[in-house]
């Protein structure tokens, strides 16, 4: 079973660097007043706290609040052999109208946004808080849905563990989902409170009749398939910028990496190191004429990274200043 998203499960969550930069500051502050403002307009609605415990455990200053144990909570069942029980997603809701309800939302608030720390994003630790989901059902309810959904068999008859639960990874899978695949996904759920790709509070929500089933494409799959890779070097460009992707970073990663399989591109670090070029260098840097040249020669056991290697820094300064892009005579040719 092949779970798609980049992880790096084995790695220890190390404590996050402190930034007290302001936009973080006013991303949590921001977040904090849209999710009170929401559901204090809609008093009937619960608040479920989205949680993946596959990276590491909730912090001793949430579990000292209140435990989850002694919280209403349901768990996301997974059912194949292959998938960790205490791996499994879990639902937690939260009473905005008693204090231990409101300290834990504020907490998971901060939690969230501390791991899009660029350091613990690169380490690939993945997202603990998913988001916030506003529903009139209850926990168990919504997490018996999302167990319909987790395990996808994908266009190559392979079993799938879909891990939307994670924000980093709904961020790009969001965007290409048909409306009635989006409402399939958010089921019982009103709308999905969450950080997006760019770290931005965000919400997910949709008034379509809902399909039965997500019912992937053949070419949807094949973007899936794509973005562990994307999340993996945006987490890198985040660790050498020490910022948070933009929009445009995100559209250049999500088109490059599409580009890098048209190229025949096969192997995981060649791909992350063609996705980081769009990134670091120009947005369409395989149509400049050296990397042109430098793909057209490669054979269909050489490594990309080992091809581009021969750009000296001034050629690579000369992709980066992007004269060159406007000339009409470039196109772009695939192997």
């Amino acid at each position: 079973m092949e779970s798609l998203n980049y992880r790096n499960a084995s790695a220890p969550r190390e404590e996050p660097v402190r930034t007290d930069s302001a936009a973080e500051e006013s991303g949590v502050d921001r977040m904090m007043s849209n999710l009170k403002a929401y559901f204090r307009q809609r008093p009937e609605l619960n608040c479920l706290v989205v949680i993946d415990p596959s990276r590491a455990g909730l912090p001793e200053s949430l579990e000292e609040t209140t435990a989850v144990a002694d919280l209403p909570h349901a768990v996301v069942t997974v059912a194949h052999e292959a998938y960790p029980d205490e791996h499994r997603p879990y639902l937690v809701q939260l009473d905005l109208g008693t204090s231990v309800g409101m300290e834990w939302l504020a907490e998971s608030v901060r939690l969230a946004f501390e791991d899009r720390h660029p350091e613990s994003v690169a380490q690939g630790l993945g997202q603990r808080i998913g988001g916030w989901l506003a529903t009139s059902s209850p926990a168990d309810a919504v997490a018996a849905h999302w167990s319909q959904h987790v395990l996808q068999t994908d266009d190559r008859g392979r079993q799938c563990a879909l891990r939307f639960y994670d924000s980093r990874a709904l961020g790009l899978l969001w965007p290409m989902l048909l409306s009635e695949q989006r409402q399939a996904l958010l089921g019982p759920v009103s709308a999905w409170h969450a950080i997006d790709a760019c770290a931005r509070p965000c919400i997910y929500t949709n008034k379509t009749r809902a399909a039965s089933s997500l019912g992937l494409t053949g070419e949807q799959w094949r973007s899936i398939h794509r973005h562990g890779l994307i999340n993996r070097a945006l987490g890198i460009h985040m660790l050498n910028t020490g910022r948070q992707p933009e929009p445009h970073d995100v559209e250049a990663a999500v088109a490059s990496a599409a580009r890098a399989d048209q190229y025949g591109l096969v192997d995981r670090d060649d791909k992350v190191a063609f996705i980081g070029h769009s990134l670091a260098w120009h947005p369409q840097f395989d149509r400049h004429p050296k990397v042109q040249r430098a793909l057209r020669q490669m054979n269909p056991d050489d490594f990309y990274t080992a091809a581009v290697g021969e750009l000296g820094k001034d050629e690579i300064e000369e992709i980066r200043r992007g004269d060159w892009a406007n000339e009409k005579s470039l196109a772009v040719t695939t192997r």
